[in-house]
Protein backbone atom coordinates (compact mmCIF):
# COMPACT_ATOMS: atom_id res chain seq x y z
CA UNK A 1 0.00 0.00 0.00
CA UNK A 2 0.94 3.99 -0.47
CA UNK A 3 1.02 6.05 1.86
CA UNK A 4 0.50 9.48 1.34
CA UNK A 5 3.70 11.46 0.39
CA UNK A 6 4.27 8.56 -2.14
CA UNK A 7 0.37 9.01 -3.50
CA UNK A 8 1.37 12.39 -3.94
CA UNK A 9 4.65 12.01 -5.48
CA UNK A 10 2.69 9.09 -7.69
CA UNK A 11 0.07 12.05 -8.84
CA UNK A 12 3.26 14.43 -9.74
CA UNK A 13 4.91 11.98 -11.66
CA UNK A 14 1.65 10.90 -13.30
CA UNK A 15 1.19 14.55 -14.37
CA UNK A 16 4.49 14.85 -16.10
CA UNK A 17 3.92 11.44 -18.36
CA UNK A 18 0.92 10.96 -19.81
CA UNK A 19 0.65 7.59 -21.07
CA UNK A 20 3.14 5.16 -21.16
CA UNK A 21 6.62 6.12 -21.50
CA UNK A 22 8.18 5.19 -25.24
CA UNK A 23 11.87 4.27 -25.92
CA UNK A 24 13.18 7.27 -27.20
CA UNK A 25 11.56 8.93 -24.16
CA UNK A 26 14.05 7.34 -22.26
CA UNK A 27 17.52 9.01 -21.13
CA UNK A 28 20.33 7.91 -23.00
CA UNK A 29 22.59 5.82 -20.60
CA UNK A 30 19.43 3.58 -20.25
CA UNK A 31 19.31 2.74 -24.05
CA UNK A 32 22.23 0.09 -23.18
CA UNK A 33 20.70 -1.66 -21.49
CA UNK A 34 17.56 -2.01 -22.43
CA UNK A 35 18.97 -3.42 -26.14
CA UNK A 36 21.31 -5.41 -24.53
CA UNK A 37 18.79 -7.41 -21.89
CA UNK A 38 15.68 -6.79 -23.53
CA UNK A 39 16.60 -8.06 -26.88
CA UNK A 40 18.77 -11.31 -28.38
CA UNK A 41 21.11 -11.35 -30.86
CA UNK A 42 18.98 -12.96 -33.07
CA UNK A 43 15.97 -10.26 -32.36
CA UNK A 44 17.96 -7.44 -33.25
CA UNK A 45 19.37 -9.07 -36.83
CA UNK A 46 15.60 -9.91 -37.72
CA UNK A 47 14.54 -6.28 -37.03
CA UNK A 48 17.76 -4.53 -38.64
CA UNK A 49 16.60 -7.01 -42.06
CA UNK A 50 13.48 -5.66 -41.35
CA UNK A 51 13.95 -1.99 -41.25
CA UNK A 52 17.05 -1.77 -43.48
CA UNK A 53 18.47 -4.79 -45.64
CA UNK A 54 19.54 -7.82 -45.30
CA UNK A 55 23.66 -6.46 -45.47
CA UNK A 56 23.16 -4.24 -42.37
CA UNK A 57 21.46 -7.39 -40.62
CA UNK A 58 24.54 -9.61 -41.56
CA UNK A 59 27.64 -7.45 -40.01
CA UNK A 60 28.67 -8.24 -36.17
CA UNK A 61 26.89 -8.62 -32.87
CA UNK A 62 28.71 -5.49 -31.18
CA UNK A 63 27.73 -3.70 -34.12
CA UNK A 64 24.49 -4.25 -34.73
CA UNK A 65 24.45 -3.44 -30.84
CA UNK A 66 25.83 0.22 -30.76
CA UNK A 67 24.15 1.45 -34.18
CA UNK A 68 20.32 -0.19 -32.69
CA UNK A 69 21.03 2.16 -29.58
CA UNK A 70 22.58 4.91 -31.57
CA UNK A 71 19.57 5.25 -33.55
CA UNK A 72 16.42 4.69 -30.85
CA UNK A 73 17.20 8.13 -29.11
CA UNK A 74 14.52 9.53 -31.67
CA UNK A 75 11.10 8.47 -32.86
CA UNK A 76 11.49 7.09 -36.55
CA UNK A 77 10.97 4.04 -38.55
CA UNK A 78 13.84 1.66 -36.43
CA UNK A 79 12.55 2.95 -32.64
CA UNK A 80 9.08 2.53 -33.84
CA UNK A 81 9.45 -0.68 -34.61
CA UNK A 82 11.74 -1.69 -31.66
CA UNK A 83 8.85 -0.06 -29.84
CA UNK A 84 6.22 -2.28 -30.71
CA UNK A 85 8.44 -5.65 -30.64
CA UNK A 86 8.90 -5.20 -27.09
CA UNK A 87 5.80 -3.94 -26.18
CA UNK A 88 4.54 -7.79 -28.16
CA UNK A 89 6.90 -9.46 -26.47
CA UNK A 90 6.29 -8.24 -22.61
CA UNK A 91 2.83 -7.80 -22.95
CA UNK A 92 2.29 -9.77 -20.01
CA UNK A 93 4.90 -7.76 -17.76
CA UNK A 94 3.34 -4.47 -18.69
CA UNK A 95 -0.21 -5.63 -17.89
CA UNK A 96 1.20 -6.59 -14.76
CA UNK A 97 3.24 -3.44 -13.84
CA UNK A 98 0.12 -1.17 -15.29
CA UNK A 99 -1.83 -2.44 -12.22
CA UNK A 100 0.25 -0.50 -10.04
CA UNK A 101 -0.56 2.96 -8.68
CA UNK A 102 2.58 4.23 -7.21
CA UNK A 103 6.87 4.51 -7.50
CA UNK A 104 6.97 2.24 -4.43
CA UNK A 105 4.40 -0.49 -5.91
CA UNK A 106 7.29 -0.17 -8.73
CA UNK A 107 10.14 -1.50 -6.85
CA UNK A 108 8.38 -4.18 -4.89
CA UNK A 109 7.22 -5.64 -8.05
CA UNK A 110 10.70 -4.87 -9.90
CA UNK A 111 12.22 -6.97 -6.89
CA UNK A 112 10.12 -9.98 -7.14
CA UNK A 113 10.89 -10.74 -10.86
CA UNK A 114 14.65 -10.03 -9.89
CA UNK A 115 14.48 -12.75 -7.82
CA UNK A 116 13.21 -15.17 -9.65
CA UNK A 117 15.31 -14.14 -12.53
CA UNK A 118 12.52 -12.01 -14.67
CA UNK A 119 15.22 -9.24 -15.48
CA UNK A 120 14.42 -7.97 -19.31
CA UNK A 121 10.61 -8.36 -18.95
CA UNK A 122 10.78 -6.62 -15.49
CA UNK A 123 12.92 -3.92 -17.06
CA UNK A 124 11.08 -2.78 -19.89
CA UNK A 125 7.43 -2.49 -18.03
CA UNK A 126 9.54 -0.58 -15.39
CA UNK A 127 11.35 1.85 -17.47
CA UNK A 128 8.11 2.35 -19.93
CA UNK A 129 5.49 2.99 -16.61
CA UNK A 130 4.49 6.16 -16.30
CA UNK A 131 5.41 6.63 -12.83
CA UNK A 132 8.47 5.69 -13.12
CA UNK A 133 10.98 8.20 -11.31
CA UNK A 134 14.33 9.52 -11.62
CA UNK A 135 14.96 7.38 -8.57
CA UNK A 136 13.40 4.19 -9.84
CA UNK A 137 15.15 4.90 -13.05
CA UNK A 138 18.50 4.80 -11.17
CA UNK A 139 18.06 2.00 -8.87
CA UNK A 140 17.26 -0.27 -12.21
CA UNK A 141 20.12 0.66 -14.05
CA UNK A 142 22.11 -0.24 -11.21
CA UNK A 143 20.56 -3.79 -10.62
CA UNK A 144 21.17 -4.43 -14.20
CA UNK A 145 24.60 -3.53 -14.14
CA UNK A 146 25.29 -5.47 -11.30
CA UNK A 147 22.97 -8.32 -13.14
CA UNK A 148 25.64 -8.22 -15.63
CA UNK A 149 29.08 -8.98 -13.35
CA UNK A 150 27.19 -11.82 -11.86
CA UNK A 151 26.52 -13.64 -15.18
CA UNK A 152 29.79 -12.94 -16.11
CA UNK A 153 30.89 -15.15 -13.30
CA UNK A 154 28.59 -17.10 -13.45
CA UNK A 155 29.54 -17.83 -17.16
CA UNK A 156 33.16 -19.02 -16.04
CA UNK A 157 31.55 -21.03 -13.69
CA UNK A 158 29.40 -22.98 -16.33
CA UNK A 159 33.09 -23.07 -18.07
CA UNK A 160 34.75 -24.67 -15.51
CA UNK A 161 31.39 -27.49 -14.98
CA UNK A 162 31.37 -28.09 -18.64
CA UNK A 163 35.28 -28.69 -18.70
CA UNK A 164 34.61 -31.12 -15.76
CA UNK A 165 31.86 -33.01 -17.44
CA UNK A 166 34.02 -33.74 -20.73
CA UNK A 167 36.68 -34.22 -19.39
CA UNK A 168 34.78 -36.85 -17.65
CA UNK A 169 33.20 -38.13 -20.62
CA UNK A 170 36.47 -38.76 -22.42
CA UNK A 171 37.33 -40.98 -19.30
CA UNK A 172 34.00 -42.74 -19.51
CA UNK A 173 34.84 -43.26 -23.66
CA UNK A 174 38.23 -44.62 -22.86
CA UNK A 175 37.12 -47.07 -20.23
CA UNK A 176 34.28 -48.18 -22.81
CA UNK A 177 36.50 -48.67 -25.83
CA UNK A 178 39.11 -50.47 -23.44
CA UNK A 179 35.86 -52.75 -22.25
CA UNK A 180 34.59 -53.22 -25.53
CA UNK A 181 38.23 -54.22 -27.01
CA UNK A 182 38.76 -56.63 -24.05
CA UNK A 183 35.30 -58.03 -24.48
CA UNK A 184 35.77 -58.03 -28.20
CA UNK A 185 39.01 -60.49 -27.59
CA UNK A 186 37.34 -62.51 -24.99
CA UNK A 187 34.20 -63.23 -27.07
CA UNK A 188 36.45 -64.27 -29.79
CA UNK A 189 38.59 -66.72 -27.80
CA UNK A 190 35.26 -67.99 -26.36
CA UNK A 191 33.70 -68.79 -29.79
CA UNK A 192 37.17 -70.21 -30.41
CA UNK A 193 36.97 -72.48 -27.67
CA UNK A 194 33.43 -73.56 -28.27
CA UNK A 195 33.98 -74.16 -31.80
CA UNK A 196 36.50 -76.84 -30.75
CA UNK A 197 33.81 -77.91 -28.06
CA UNK A 198 31.32 -78.31 -30.65
CA UNK A 199 33.69 -80.53 -32.80
CA UNK A 200 34.65 -82.48 -29.79
CA UNK A 201 30.93 -83.44 -29.51
CA UNK A 202 30.36 -84.34 -32.62
CA UNK A 203 32.74 -86.44 -32.98
CA UNK A 204 31.73 -87.86 -29.29
CA UNK A 205 28.63 -88.31 -30.51
CA UNK A 206 29.32 -89.97 -33.82
CA UNK A 207 31.69 -93.16 -32.11
CA UNK A 208 29.02 -93.45 -29.07
CA UNK A 209 26.75 -93.66 -31.82
CA UNK A 210 28.78 -95.83 -33.63
CA UNK A 211 29.72 -98.32 -30.71
CA UNK A 212 25.44 -98.27 -29.59
CA UNK A 213 25.32 -100.19 -33.11
CA UNK A 214 28.27 -102.21 -32.31
CA UNK A 215 26.94 -103.37 -29.26
CA UNK A 216 23.52 -103.88 -30.54
CA UNK A 217 25.21 -105.93 -33.14
CA UNK A 218 26.90 -108.45 -30.06
CA UNK A 219 24.15 -108.49 -28.76
CA UNK A 220 22.11 -109.85 -31.10
CA UNK A 221 25.48 -112.83 -31.25
CA UNK A 222 25.72 -113.13 -27.66
CA UNK A 223 25.91 -117.42 -28.06
CA UNK A 224 29.48 -116.65 -29.21
CA UNK A 225 31.07 -116.59 -26.15
CA UNK A 226 34.54 -115.69 -27.75
CA UNK A 227 33.23 -112.04 -28.32
CA UNK A 228 32.00 -111.25 -24.69
CA UNK A 229 35.29 -109.98 -23.51
CA UNK A 230 35.08 -107.39 -26.83
CA UNK A 231 31.42 -107.05 -25.75
CA UNK A 232 32.62 -105.78 -22.13
CA UNK A 233 35.40 -103.67 -23.30
CA UNK A 234 33.32 -101.65 -25.52
CA UNK A 235 30.41 -101.15 -22.97
CA UNK A 236 33.46 -99.73 -20.62
CA UNK A 237 34.56 -97.69 -23.82
CA UNK A 238 30.61 -96.32 -24.31
CA UNK A 239 30.29 -95.48 -20.58
CA UNK A 240 33.92 -93.44 -20.99
CA UNK A 241 32.89 -91.41 -23.81
CA UNK A 242 29.34 -90.74 -22.38
CA UNK A 243 30.76 -89.45 -19.36
CA UNK A 244 32.84 -87.00 -21.64
CA UNK A 245 29.66 -85.83 -23.56
CA UNK A 246 28.52 -84.75 -20.54
CA UNK A 247 31.59 -83.30 -19.09
CA UNK A 248 31.54 -81.21 -22.23
CA UNK A 249 27.82 -80.48 -22.27
CA UNK A 250 28.28 -78.73 -18.57
CA UNK A 251 31.99 -77.06 -20.28
CA UNK A 252 29.75 -75.54 -23.23
CA UNK A 253 26.88 -74.37 -21.30
CA UNK A 254 29.24 -72.40 -19.04
CA UNK A 255 31.03 -70.81 -21.89
CA UNK A 256 27.69 -69.39 -22.78
CA UNK A 257 26.81 -68.16 -19.93
CA UNK A 258 30.48 -65.94 -19.45
CA UNK A 259 29.23 -64.96 -22.97
CA UNK A 260 26.05 -63.57 -22.22
CA UNK A 261 28.20 -61.65 -18.89
CA UNK A 262 29.97 -59.75 -20.75
CA UNK A 263 27.49 -59.24 -23.61
CA UNK A 264 25.44 -57.55 -20.40
CA UNK A 265 28.83 -55.74 -19.07
CA UNK A 266 28.96 -53.81 -23.00
CA UNK A 267 25.08 -52.98 -22.45
CA UNK A 268 25.42 -50.95 -19.02
CA UNK A 269 28.62 -49.68 -20.15
CA UNK A 270 27.32 -48.52 -23.54
CA UNK A 271 23.85 -47.16 -21.68
CA UNK A 272 26.01 -45.17 -19.12
CA UNK A 273 27.92 -43.25 -22.10
CA UNK A 274 25.09 -42.54 -23.73
CA UNK A 275 23.42 -40.60 -20.75
CA UNK A 276 26.87 -39.24 -19.60
CA UNK A 277 26.65 -37.67 -23.57
CA UNK A 278 22.67 -36.49 -22.64
CA UNK A 279 23.89 -34.52 -19.47
CA UNK A 280 26.45 -33.41 -21.14
CA UNK A 281 24.74 -31.71 -23.74
CA UNK A 282 21.93 -30.33 -21.55
CA UNK A 283 25.07 -28.70 -19.99
CA UNK A 284 26.27 -27.48 -23.28
CA UNK A 285 23.12 -25.45 -24.54
CA UNK A 286 23.47 -23.87 -20.53
CA UNK A 287 26.71 -22.87 -21.65
CA UNK A 288 26.46 -21.90 -24.80
CA UNK A 289 23.14 -19.55 -23.48
CA UNK A 290 25.38 -17.95 -21.20
CA UNK A 291 27.72 -16.63 -23.37
CA UNK A 292 25.79 -14.45 -25.14
CA UNK A 293 27.40 -10.81 -25.83
CA UNK A 294 24.41 -9.08 -24.06
CA UNK A 295 23.99 -11.44 -21.27
CA UNK A 296 20.30 -10.80 -22.17
CA UNK A 297 18.71 -14.44 -23.54
CA UNK A 298 15.30 -14.52 -22.78
CA UNK A 299 13.97 -18.25 -22.67
CA UNK A 300 11.23 -17.20 -24.90
CA UNK A 301 13.81 -16.80 -28.24
CA UNK A 302 16.59 -18.69 -27.18
CA UNK A 303 17.01 -22.04 -28.95
CA UNK A 304 19.28 -23.29 -26.80
CA UNK A 305 18.63 -22.87 -23.43
CA UNK A 306 15.15 -24.74 -22.70
CA UNK A 307 11.73 -22.78 -21.77
CA UNK A 308 9.98 -24.27 -18.90
CA UNK A 309 7.62 -21.52 -19.68
CA UNK A 310 6.95 -20.70 -15.82
CA UNK A 311 6.80 -24.00 -14.32
CA UNK A 312 7.33 -24.69 -10.52
CA UNK A 313 10.40 -26.79 -10.23
CA UNK A 314 10.71 -28.67 -6.96
CA UNK A 315 14.13 -30.00 -6.33
CA UNK A 316 14.24 -32.62 -3.90
CA UNK A 317 17.90 -34.19 -2.09
CA UNK A 318 20.91 -33.37 -3.79
CA UNK A 319 24.09 -31.39 -2.46
CA UNK A 320 23.15 -28.51 -0.31
CA UNK A 321 26.32 -26.46 -1.94
CA UNK A 322 24.85 -27.11 -5.14
CA UNK A 323 21.52 -25.52 -4.09
CA UNK A 324 22.34 -21.93 -6.26
CA UNK A 325 23.23 -23.78 -9.24
CA UNK A 326 20.08 -25.63 -9.37
CA UNK A 327 18.26 -22.17 -8.73
CA UNK A 328 20.16 -20.23 -11.22
CA UNK A 329 19.76 -22.67 -13.94
CA UNK A 330 15.72 -23.04 -13.44
CA UNK A 331 15.86 -19.35 -13.31
CA UNK A 332 17.93 -18.74 -16.41
CA UNK A 333 14.84 -21.18 -18.16
CA UNK A 334 12.05 -19.19 -16.94
CA UNK A 335 11.12 -21.41 -14.14
CA UNK A 336 10.24 -21.03 -10.37
CA UNK A 337 12.80 -22.72 -7.86
CA UNK A 338 11.76 -24.55 -4.43
CA UNK A 339 14.05 -27.03 -2.89
CA UNK A 340 13.75 -29.66 0.21
CA UNK A 341 16.89 -31.20 1.55
CA UNK A 342 15.11 -34.57 1.21
CA UNK A 343 14.68 -35.21 5.24
CA UNK A 344 18.41 -34.15 6.49
CA UNK A 345 16.47 -30.68 8.12
CA UNK A 346 13.64 -29.95 6.40
CA UNK A 347 10.53 -31.42 7.89
CA UNK A 348 7.97 -34.00 6.01
CA UNK A 349 5.19 -31.83 6.24
CA UNK A 350 7.06 -29.14 4.72
CA UNK A 351 7.59 -31.30 1.72
CA UNK A 352 4.13 -32.10 1.30
CA UNK A 353 3.45 -28.80 0.71
CA UNK A 354 5.88 -28.07 -1.79
CA UNK A 355 4.75 -30.90 -3.79
CA UNK A 356 1.25 -29.90 -3.76
CA UNK A 357 2.49 -26.51 -5.24
CA UNK A 358 5.45 -28.02 -7.89
CA UNK A 359 4.56 -28.57 -11.84
CA UNK A 360 7.42 -30.63 -11.85
CA UNK A 361 9.52 -32.59 -8.98
CA UNK A 362 13.83 -33.46 -10.10
CA UNK A 363 14.87 -35.68 -6.91
CA UNK A 364 18.43 -36.85 -6.76
CA UNK A 365 18.53 -40.03 -5.27
CA UNK A 366 21.98 -40.16 -4.58
CA UNK A 367 21.46 -37.43 -1.31
CA UNK A 368 18.15 -38.28 0.01
CA UNK A 369 16.33 -40.35 3.24
CA UNK A 370 14.35 -43.23 2.36
CA UNK A 371 10.73 -41.49 3.86
CA UNK A 372 11.57 -38.63 1.65
CA UNK A 373 12.21 -40.77 -1.67
CA UNK A 374 9.51 -42.89 -0.84
CA UNK A 375 6.59 -40.40 0.00
CA UNK A 376 7.51 -38.47 -2.78
CA UNK A 377 7.73 -41.59 -5.24
CA UNK A 378 3.74 -42.17 -3.63
CA UNK A 379 2.66 -38.90 -4.14
CA UNK A 380 3.31 -37.99 -7.45
CA UNK A 381 2.23 -41.42 -8.47
CA UNK A 382 -1.37 -41.12 -6.86
CA UNK A 383 -1.49 -37.21 -8.54
CA UNK A 384 -0.41 -37.74 -11.61
CA UNK A 385 2.79 -35.49 -11.29
CA UNK A 386 5.61 -35.31 -13.43
CA UNK A 387 8.38 -36.11 -11.36
CA UNK A 388 12.23 -37.70 -12.07
CA UNK A 389 14.64 -39.56 -10.46
CA UNK A 390 18.72 -38.42 -11.27
CA UNK A 391 21.34 -40.68 -9.79
CA UNK A 392 23.35 -37.98 -8.87
CA UNK A 393 23.82 -34.45 -7.61
CA UNK A 394 26.13 -32.85 -10.50
CA UNK A 395 25.15 -30.10 -12.31
CA UNK A 396 24.99 -31.65 -15.38
CA UNK A 397 22.31 -34.57 -14.27
CA UNK A 398 20.18 -32.02 -13.38
CA UNK A 399 20.22 -29.92 -16.44
CA UNK A 400 19.52 -33.04 -18.30
CA UNK A 401 16.50 -33.81 -16.00
CA UNK A 402 15.21 -29.81 -16.59
CA UNK A 403 15.96 -30.60 -20.21
CA UNK A 404 13.48 -33.22 -20.31
CA UNK A 405 11.06 -31.39 -18.09
CA UNK A 406 10.82 -28.45 -20.64
CA UNK A 407 10.61 -31.08 -23.50
CA UNK A 408 7.83 -32.66 -22.01
CA UNK A 409 6.32 -28.94 -21.40
CA UNK A 410 6.98 -28.02 -25.14
CA UNK A 411 4.94 -31.02 -26.63
CA UNK A 412 2.06 -30.43 -23.99
CA UNK A 413 1.44 -27.28 -25.16
CA UNK A 414 1.75 -28.19 -28.39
Amino acid sequence: MCDASGAAKGAEVSNSFKGKRKLWELPGKLLCPVIGTCLTTSEIRKLAEKVVDKDQARKGDYWLHTWVVSNCDSKHRLSLTVQKHLDKKFAAAIKRFGQLKCPEELRLLWQQHIERGASAEALWALLTHPLCDLATQDMAYKAIHMLSHQIGAGQRADLKRLHDAEKELAELKKALDKSQQKARQTISSKESQLLTLQQQLAELKADNMRLKEDNRRLERGEDNKALLPQLQQLRNELASKSSSVEILDKQKLQWQQKLRQSEDNILDLTQKLQRREQETRALEGFVKQSLSPCNGCSADSCRDCPDLKGQKILCVGGLHRMTDHYRELVSRCNGEFSHHDGGVEDRSKRLDALLWSADAVICATDCISHDAYYRLKRFCKQHKKRHLFIPSSGISSFAKAMDDVANEVSCISL
